[in-house]
């Protein structure tokens, strides 16, 4: 009779291995560029298959063939932290190859509903061979395929030394409800896929015949299980978890194991929720074409929040040190409110960065406001999140947050001096100076803030290229401000200046105080280029090519400029000194005032020459400017002349 039931219990077994041999070798043989993501993974692994069935096959068995078990945790200062729950992940789990049975069940799920697959981690109690119940729980799968819910254990699933490493576990895979709760019992009693479930107080006591027989004798209420699943299924994440508390709770209520378990459980739905919104916000960040749905988004936030409530209020009801202590490890309440507004605070962010790309063109002032308004909504969350957020805790936080405030402030600070330089472009020169003067004291405020900002991310290791990259861009920025504030000076004066030029009579006196104007911005030009020449090293070879060809021409049209100021002063002292009859004695003034004109076409065609070769103007436009420089040294030659 023992021989028949042995054959009985190994005929699946050797069905299941005739049955799946093709899809193991398949998995088995694997690629390794195949693996390098869940999508490509599941994709591999299901291309050989037809049914939901031989999908949860190949996945079973490359997972117990792939992925080693080591454990990590060999005391409770680890275990069930925030940091377990990442290493446990799916990610994670397929990228190191090394897992416990958290890690082993998450990855089996990912796979699976990658596939369209129902699947989820159950946690509970396991009984070892000597009927032993190991201190901490465990974690298995259930997945339905081809209509039904099927029981795996990838954990256990492992090939046992001398099995042979190729060899698929047969005994864990899709093992019949009434074998597998013989040593395993999950919390919820639903998991248990059985009609009448077994009790803890059972599964700990009774020997797995004493269960057999339990499980054999007719019951007078039945649990509709299926029933139970099929409306559980019908809700919402946050709804199947307080559906599945109450039934742990009423199976396992005194059971501090399966309550800590349980909220760890309500702890996964934040982590992974947390994640989704963080990779969420990043991508709305740094794609301009992903746009955040932010009414969405605020909602998954106070769903967050309620997560961690729940969880919490589980953990509070442990009672045993080593539980409270093992509670204390998850994020408290300062912790969860820091990250909740620093995920508001991205979220904005990412909404700067989808208006700031939407208007590439020169922006208004409404849309200049509304990047403002943006950063002060995300400044307002960052500030809120730093009220409570410990960076030694949660360092990656601190981090994001830094890098997101420096790159809005960067990016506002250099939109600002670009309108500046199309102003002067498009030469409005009507409150130049006080415009630039005003939008220059916010462009320095910011590219002073967003330097803080790139500083703090400096300060631990390892320091990210992409600091000196926006400490370039600050450097850069600010040299492009300077040279706005320089140039705009000069476009201030210049309706003045052609008046002056131009009109009768010529008065010696406004022409002295412009000269002196002109003098005054020609000294700062040439120290800031100077400035500029010297300190050049490490800065992008672009925007020093770009800025010395606006101050070249800067320079050219600053010297022309004055120049024919001089001109005319000199024509207006040769004309006075032939009116009055005192051209012997005026001959010095007017021969320095012409000497000046030489001077300045010569600094002039010097700045052409410079800007002819930087290759940024035609042929043409440069020869236009030396005939207007030569037209100019040619008539103070003439004046020269004619008072000889």
């Amino acid at each position: 009779m023992k021989n028949i039931s042995l054959v009985c219990l190994l005929f699946p077994v050797l069905l299941h291995s005739q049955q799946f041999s093709a899809i193991d070798e398949y998995s088995l043989n694997t690629p390794n560029s195949r693996t390098r993501s869940i999508e490509k993974l599941a994709e591999h692994l299901a291309e050989k298959t037809d049914t939901e069935v031989e999908k949860l096959r190949a996945i079973y068995a490359w997972i117990t063939l792939n992925i080693r078990y080591e454990d990590n945790y060999p005391s409770t200062n680890f275990w069930a932290t925030p940091e377990y729950i990442e290493e446990q992940s799916a990610p994670n789990v397929l990228r190191n190859r090394i897992a416990v049975c958290q890690g082993y069940a998450n990855l089996f799920c990912a796979l699976a509903k990658e596939l369209a697959l129902p699947c989820e981690v159950v946690t509970g109690i396991v009984k070892d061979p000597d009927g032993s119940i190991p201190r901490l729980g465990h974690a298995w799968v259930v997945a339905k395929g081809d209509g039904y819910w099927r029981l795996f254990d990838p954990t256990w699933g492992v090939p046992g030394p001398g099995s042979g490493a190729y060899s698929v576990n047969e005994r864990y895979f899709m093992t019949p409800p009434e074998r597998f709760v013989i040593n395993h019992l999950p919390d919820d009693p639903a998991w248990q896929l059985l009609e009448k479930p077994v009790e803890e107080r059972l599964f700990r006591e009774s020997s797995a015949s004493e269960i057999s027989a339990y499980l054999s004798e007719a019951s007078d209420e039945k649990f509709a299980f299926q029933d139970t699943l099929d409306h559980w299924l019908s809700l919402d994440s946050t709804h199947r978890m307080l559906n599945m508390e109450s039934r742990v709770l009423q199976f396992n209520g005194s059971n501090e194991r399966a309550i800590f378990s349980l909220g760890q459980n309500y702890w996964g739905l934040f982590y992974d929720l947390h994640r989704l919104l963080d990779s969420l916000a990043d991508a709305s960040i740094l794609q301009d074409s992903f746009q955040l749905d932010t009414t969405w988004f605020l909602a998954q936030t106070d769903l967050l929040e309620q997560y961690h409530s729940r969880a919490r209020a589980l953990f509070e009801r442990m009672e045993t040190p080593e539980r409270r202590a093992q509670a204390e490890k998850f994020y408290t309440p300062g912790d969860v409110a820091a990250l909740l507004y620093k995920l508001k605070g991205s979220m904005w962010t990412g909404q700067f960065e989808t208006a700031y790309h939407r208007h590439t063109e020169l922006p208004t002032d409404i849309q200049l406001n509304e990047l403002r308004g943006l950063i002060a909504r995300a400044d307002s969350a960052y500030e809120a999140a730093e009220r409570t957020l410990d960076c030694n805790k949660i360092y990656n936080t601190c981090l994001e947050i830094w890098h997101n405030r420096s790159l809005v402030y960067i990016q506002f600070a250099q939109r600002e001096v670009y309108v500046l330089e199309r102003m002067l472009m498009e030469k409005q020169t009507v409150n130049i100076t006080q415009t630039v003067s005003a939008i220059g004291a916010e462009v320095r405020s910011f590219f002073q803030k967003g330097a803080a900002e790139v500083y703090r991310m400096t300060l631990r290791p390892p320091v990210y290229a992409l600091t000196q990259e926006r400490q370039n861009s600050i450097q850069q920025g600010l040299i492009s401000l300077r040279s706005c504030e320089i140039r705009a000076r000069r476009a201030e004066i210049m309706p003045s200046l052609e008046h002056l030029i131009s009109n009768q009579p010529f008065s010696l006196q406004k022409a002295e105080t412009m000269l002196q104007k002109l003098a005054d911005i020609q000294s700062t030009l040439f120290q800031f280029i100077d400035s500029v020449e010297n300190n050049s090293a490490g800065m992008d070879k672009a925007f020093l090519q770009n800025l010395l060809f606006n101050l070249q021409y800067e320079t050219f049209a600053l010297q022309y400029n004055l120049g024919t100021l001089q001109y005319r002063k000199a024509w207006h002292l040769w004309q006075q000194a032939r009116q009055n009859n005192t051209t012997a004695g005026d001959k010095g003034n007017i021969r320095a005032a012409v000497n000046q004109v030489f001077a300045a076409t010569r600094e002039a065609g010097n700045a052409l020459n410079a800007v002819a070769r930087s290759g940024e103007l035609s042929n043409a436009h440069i020869e236009q400017r030396k005939q207007q420089v030569n037209k100019l040294k040619d008539a103070a030659q003439q004046l020269l002349e004619a008072m000889q």
